[in-house]
């Protein structure tokens, strides 16, 4: 029950980090820097403890990535909305997403549950990092992303956006070695 909660409170952080930053000021990019670090340790605590309480649930193993999705897609968005991130990024980082979320439905589909993946821990790490990094370099910039500090938010989010999408080609890798296409396609016509 209680990692299902953590789960959901993260669905909840993602428009709390989208008031925030439309809020601007010090005060509170602070705040969406707690904001993000309650939502990063919810994220490593929740799945964590389902194991070693005994409480995972199908559930649970449903609302845990969808609420990383959400989440991560809010903050992303918010970040493209505010002009500190390109429209590609974004879009590489949300289809990668959703991409994944169709593997595994098709996986199960097949038969086959496809867990996570080494690359998907990865790239929560590097989501989770280089959006504090981030907000954390616009409040070291006045607010206003310009010169260096323009260049490191850059490059941060360059970083992020190629693990995710190296991520999403390790998840359709290890669904074509792990789904007989051929029986899928025969199964659905």
């Amino acid at each position: 029950m209680l990692p299902n909660l953590l789960s959901l409170g993260r669905i909840l952080c993602g428009p709390l980090v989208m008031l925030l930053i439309a809020e601007g000021g010090t005060a509170a990019l602070l705040a969406t820097i707690l904001v993000m670090l309650v939502a990063e340790v919810s994220d490593l605590l929740d799945g964590h403890m389902a194991r070693k309480l005994g409480v995972a649930s199908p559930f649970g193993k449903i609302v845990d990535p969808l609420a990383d999705s959400l989440y991560r897609a809010l903050v992303f968005l918010t970040f493209l909305d505010a002009g500190w991130m390109p429209m590609w990024m974004v879009a590489v980082i949300i289809s990668r997403d959703i991409l994944v979320s169709y593997l595994r439905i098709f996986s199960e589909q097949n038969g086959v549950t496809m867990g996570a993946r080494q690359s998907g821990k990865i790239k929560a790490v590097f989501q989770g990092v280089v959006q504090i990094g981030t907000v954390a370099l616009v409040l070291a910039s006045g607010g206003v992303l310009a010169g260096a500090y323009a260049t490191l938010v850059f490059s941060l989010l360059l970083v992020a956006t190629v693990v995710t999408a190296w991520s999403g080609i390790d998840y359709t890798m290890g669904f074509l070695r792990t789904v007989d296409l051929r029986h899928m396609v025969a199964n659905r016509g």
